[in-house]
């Protein structure tokens, strides 16, 4: 008897644990498909007084499920970007440099052609907007993005003398530098 108690206790918390759960949420996901190391090779004078270029760097795909919850629908997404945990400058064995010694820029692989891209940004420890996407008439809210249909390539710079960059690495001293560049999806519309 004791035990059948038991039984049918473990039932109903199991059915109330599964009502609890199902409720429906917004979610908007970033996935790296490839790049998440660029290296910048700096191995000929060339390189070092006109920079370089990496113009397919990394590809992101996106997913956003958008639920059916009144209030909180999601619209679009903005992507952001920033030196890993605000590092005030790109650091070398021994050296520094500037942040804005690089420069990224986002822009559609496909299936977001409706977004705006901002071109290319400097690299500060300040969250900036590399590109917006917001759903249209013809493509609802009630459509969801798939990171296989959705995607999103990053093309990065680094020493591009002026007017294009923001200066090139003649005269800098030789070493290994490394920066960690974070990247931020971040969900757009009511409630958010």
């Amino acid at each position: 008897m004791h035990l059948t108690k038991m039984f049918f206790a473990l039932i109903l918390m199991l059915a109330c644990a599964s009502v609890c759960v199902s409720q429906e949420w917004n979610s908007a996901r970033i996935t790296v498909l490839y790049g998440s190391d660029i290296p910048f090779n700096f191995n000929t004078m060339d390189k070092i007084k006109n920079g370089i270029e990496i113009a397919t760097g990394t590809a992101f795909g996106i997913s956003l499920a958008d639920s059916s919850k009144v209030g909180h629908d999601l619209e679009g997404f903005d992507l952001n970007f920033r030196s890993f945990n605000g590092q005030p400058n790109i650091k070398g064995d021994v050296s520094l440099l500037p942040l804005n010694r690089i420069r990224v820029k986002a822009e559609n692989g496909f299936g977001l052609g409706g977004g705006i891209t901002e071109g290319y940004e400097d690299l500060t420890t300040n969250w900036v907007r590399l590109f917006s996407y917001t759903k249209t008439p013809w493509n609802p809210p009630a459509d969801d993005l798939k990171w296989s249909d959705s995607q999103l390539i990053i093309s990065y710079e680094c020493g591009k003398p002026p007017p294009v960059g923001n200066g090139s690495l003649m005269g800098e001293s030789p070493d290994y530098y490394n920066v960690e560049i974070e990247f931020e999806l971040m969900p757009i519309g009511p409630g958010f």
